[in-house]
């Protein structure tokens, strides 16, 4: 396949990894009951739900943020054929998986999901995801390059 391509590909996995991982931890928030959401359903309770909002907008954006660099890091070292980082990686990005499919099941259990507040708050994190994991994968682009 062609450098540039495989290239282009890798930068692509490591974005949608890093998505993955910011809604990861939006569903796992908001299976706690701190997600984005928290203001919205409960507006005229003040600062602590803003707080809380706060503090959930600040996870799922570092959430993308590591999971486009280190999903990033981890492609490189793949390429570059570094084996003891490629099978650390490896074992941690299947715990991750895991543990979001957990998450995500015990959250379709709960009953209470669905209407515009919902959707609202899920399509802020999406596109957080989208910010931050494409800010992390560059970094970590950019600093392979420089290596």
């Amino acid at each position: 396949m062609d450098t540039d391509a495989l290239r282009r590909l890798h930068y692509a996995a490591a974005i949608a990894c890093g998505v993955f991982a910011a809604l990861a931890m939006h569903i796992v928030l908001t299976v706690f009951g701190v997600g984005l959401d928290a203001v919205l359903r409960d507006g005229a309770t003040g600062h602590p739900q803003q707080l809380v909002s706060a503090l959930a907008w600040w996870a799922i954006a570092a959430a993308g943020f590591v999971g486009g660099w280190g999903t990033g890091a981890y492609l490189i070292a793949a390429v570059r054929e570094r084996e003891f980082v490629y099978r650390l990686a490896q074992r941690f990005l299947i715990g991750v998986v895991f543990a979001v499919a957990t998450a995500g099941g015990i959250m379709s259990k709960t009953g209470n999901l669905g209407g515009t507040v919902d959707v609202v708050a899920g399509l802020i994190a999406f596109a957080l995801g989208c910010i931050c994991a494409f800010c992390g994968a560059r970094l970590a682009y950019l600093n392979a390059e420089q290596v």
